[in-house]
């Protein structure tokens, strides 16, 4: 198939090719004649190469362009109308200051006026754009290692979080078993223990089955903080009394808060709070609210414990007279690992940071809501809703149990 020239002066078209492209400062061209001599260029013909016009024009183009030898085939080619055009892209070209540059060449038939037929070299300067995509490839390269060094970071962190699993079930079985006999055993005594016994033995046992029960919480509370840390938090729920979980771990709570002179005061509602609860995440939920409320009630001070049925909905509220909390600190009181600091007290008034936090997680995951009301000076009140309608409740599972 021939393929004809244009049919246009070269210096035309050259000129037509810059304005088109509105880079006449970074495309040049060259009048190419049939033996392949360089016969005449644009003006930033050599600024583009970094070479004299004078050592240029009149020159074979294999010796100005060392990129075209063995081309030349090619050129012939196009001039007898057998190859369209030739192109080549990206070519670097050592500048005389040192730096590299990058261009593209376009070579085409054309009809010249002058020379008959010939070819015309066009060349653009892209070095700026040749950078530029130097550039993306070397950020591509860098993110595709970033996400390569994430990827191991993360395979690291799941497999030392299985570590810490395996670590803590292993922990835990260690601590429960002498726990359970420790429980086992002071319930044991004070059921033997002759009613006349002293008051003092019987009060150190009933300290030792208290400290027992508070240490077992303080395990499940570190089991729980696993599971959902895990995302395998999985509740038992089945219809139980609410009055009464609260009477048995208020009654522990009960003599810890006396030895620090502190009153307990406990107000259950008359009505029936029966609803479906897994009764050892709500016993976890008011044990840390109550340690929550005596750690920060001062000595001698009073503690409100009550439950109340409002509407379709079981509500708990545990109110201690401590100092209250700023704007702030409530903002954050739910975070996990969050402590409030309030001066010289938080040395002695140790926590985890991980109470509040398990509350609100366990009580989210009965479908029920947690507030907090606190003011600077007259303490905190925490509000445990949660609800009576079984249905309700039991989608709020289903929902967790497809996370």
């Amino acid at each position: 198939m021939s393929v004809p020239p244009l049919d246009i002066d070269a210096l035309m078209l050259a000129t037509h090719v810059t304005r088109v492209f509105g880079l006449v400062h970074r495309i040049a061209y060259a009048m190419i004649s049939a033996d392949l001599t360089i016969q005449r260029t644009s003006p930033n013909f050599e600024a583009i190469l970094n070479e004299p016009q004078a050592a240029i024009v009149g020159r074979p183009l294999t010796d100005v362009l060392w990129e075209f030898v063995g081309a030349e085939a090619s050129l012939h080619a196009m001039l007898h109308g057998r190859l369209p055009y030739l192109a080549f892209e990206r070519v670097n070209r050592m500048r005389k200051n040192g730096q590299v540059a990058y261009v593209d060449f376009l070579v085409t038939p054309v009809q010249d006026m002058e020379l008959g037929s010939g070819l015309v070299l066009i060349i653009e300067d892209v070095t700026h754009t040749a950078e530029l995509e130097q550039r993306l490839t070397q950020n591509r390269n860098d993110l595709d290692l970033a996400q390569q060094q994430l990827s191991q970071a993360n395979a690291a962190l799941q497999r030392l979080n299985r570590l810490k699993s395996l670590f803590l079930s292993m922990a835990v079985h260690d601590l429960r078993s002498p726990l359970t006999a420790v429980q086992a055993y002071s319930d044991l005594l004070l059921r033997i223990l002759p009613a006349d016994t002293q008051a003092k033995a019987r009060d150190f046992a009933g300290v030792i089955r208290m400290q027992a029960a508070i240490m077992d919480w303080l395990i499940d509370d570190f089991l729980d903080l696993d599971q959902i840390e895990q995302g395998q938090l999985a509740l038992r729920p089945t219809p139980d009394d609410l009055n009464k979980l609260v009477a048995e771990v208020t009654n522990v709570m009960q003599s810890i808060a006396e030895r620090r002179g502190q009153t307990l005061v406990l107000a259950l509602t008359a009505e029936s709070l029966i609803l479906p609860l897994d009764a050892g995440r709500i016993r976890q939920v008011l044990y840390n609210l109550l340690n929550n409320a005596v750690k920060y009630t001062p000595d001698g001070g009073q503690i409100g414990v009550s439950t109340a049925r409002e509407a379709d909905r079981a509500v708990l509220r545990v109110q201690d007279s401590g100092k209250g909390m700023t704007a702030e600190q409530q903002a954050r009181a739910f975070d996990l690992y969050y402590r409030v600091e309030d001066g010289d007290e938080q040395n002695t008034r140790g926590g985890r940071g991980l109470g509040l936090f398990i509350v609100r997680t366990l009580v989210e995951a009965h479908g029920g809501e947690v507030f907090l009301e606190s003011q600077v000076g007259h303490g905190s009140t925490i509000s445990v809703v949660l609800p009576l309608n079984e249905a309700a409740a039991e989608r709020k599972w289903d929902t967790d149990s497809h996370r």
